[in-house]
């Protein structure tokens, strides 16, 4: 495509790389990439602080070859309803001057934050992407779901073509806003077939954010079992309950959790690992979610053991085993690791998930952009309260 893509993101750039990342860098192999960081306080970040006056007047850093990167400065205090305001106003801003820079060159704008508004006055088509279920992940989040769902309405109301991760989540804010949602998977790497001679090792892996999304209960039953389990990624947890069970768990000596780690020794363990852990627990927020690490798994030839979600049983794949009970979840671990797959076995599983490849996302996505799926006029559009019919 030619252009630039503004993609709206619910992070940093530098932040753990999760969906809006991987998307949009797949997306800047098919086009010129801006993205707009999550608004970000200038006392909580120096380099945000630096970068204001840049940011107030529309100029970006360049991140990669075909990514540059536009920070959005906000004051202290952003839950307060003044300051949020005043944020709202410096985003608008902010991305409106990039735009003016980029000129006839905007080919679309896709928003996948839960708090910024699209920008006025772009005559780009809009995609709103919704990566998680905004309101019912509020509290935590630790921010005002009033604040949430008016900011999710008006941009449903402003955009083109609506998108969202699972077929659950696709569901509920088609019904909410009353108008069609497209389904926009979550994605994978391009699988890289492993080297030859590389041996596995009885070994199950979880990979992730480590909060209250996990499943305390089956993380206490793997806890208790004899087989070593590798734990990659940083705690994340804002309550007490789950604050416990993660100590708990991680200081178990079958366990070996070695915090945030590079996505390259992410890989290398994922290389020689028998099993990969899914192990989420059965909420609101999770049945409208799609995990990123179960395809990642899959990626890598990894078989998987899932809790029983929609987008699991989604992809429906031979490779991925759905428990529905903490004691069931451990029996298919316990199964996976007593069995050993060939090598042929292990590049079926990572064929699997060529389907599910990034760049097969960013190509429907653009797809989306291109067709300008409207029906009404932008802004006449009237989205509903939850619930309504």
């Amino acid at each position: 495509m030619n252009g630039t893509i503004m993609y709206i993101s619910g992070g940093q750039w530098d932040g753990v790389p999760g969906t809006d990342r991987l998307l949009a860098e797949a997306l800047s192999v098919r086009a010129r990439v801006l993205w707009v960081d999550q608004p970000v306080s200038v006392a909580r970040d120096g380099n945000v602080r630096r970068h204001t006056v840049r940011s107030l007047r529309g100029v970006p850093e360049t991140v990669a070859h075909t990514v540059s990167r536009l920070r959005v400065p906000s004051l202290p205090g952003f839950s307060r309803p003044v300051v949020r305001r005043s944020t709202e106003a410096i985003a608008r801003w902010t991305m409106r001057s990039a735009a003016r820079r980029v000129g006839d060159g905007l080919a679309g704008v896709v928003n996948a934050s839960p708090l910024v508004h699209f920008p006025r006055d772009l005559s780009a088509p809009r995609l709103l992407h919704l990566t998680d279920d905004w309101l019912a992940s509020a509290e935590l989040m630790g921010l005002s779901r009033t604040h949430l769902e008016r900011v999710l309405m008006s941009n449903i109301a402003a955009a083109d073509v609506v998108t969202a991760v699972s077929p659950a989540l696709a569901q509920k804010f088609s019904e909410f806003s009353g108008r069609r949602v497209e389904f926009l998977p979550n994605g994978c790497r391009t699988p890289v077939p492993a080297e030859s001679g590389t041996v596995r090792q009885p070994v199950a892996v979880l990979v992730g954010q480590l909060n209250e999304r996990l499943d305390f209960a089956t993380l206490s039953e793997l806890g208790r079992t004899e087989f070593p389990v590798i734990v990659l990624g940083p705690r994340t947890e804002r309550e007490q309950h789950a604050r416990r069970s993660l100590d708990e768990f991680l200081s178990r000596p079958n366990v070996d959790w070695r915090g945030e780690v590079s996505a390259l020794e992410v890989a290398k363990v994922l290389a020689t690992a028998a099993i990969g852990l899914t192990p989420y627990t059965d909420s609101e927020f999770n049945r409208s979610s799609f995990p990123l690490k179960t395809l990642e798994y899959l990626a890598s030839g990894v078989p998987v053991v899932a809790a029983d979600l929609p987008a699991t049983r989604w992809i429906s794949s031979d490779f991925v085993k759905i428990a529905t009970t903490p004691r069931n979840f451990v029996d298919l671990v316990r199964s996976g690791l007593e069995t050993e797959l060939t090598c042929e076995q292990r590049r079926r599983i990572q064929s699997s998930a060529q389907q599910h490849t990034w760049d097969v996302r960013a190509e429907k996505l653009l797809s989306l952009l291109g067709e300008q799926q409207t029906t009404e006029p932008v802004g006449q559009r009237a989205p509903r309260h939850i619930g309504s019919k």
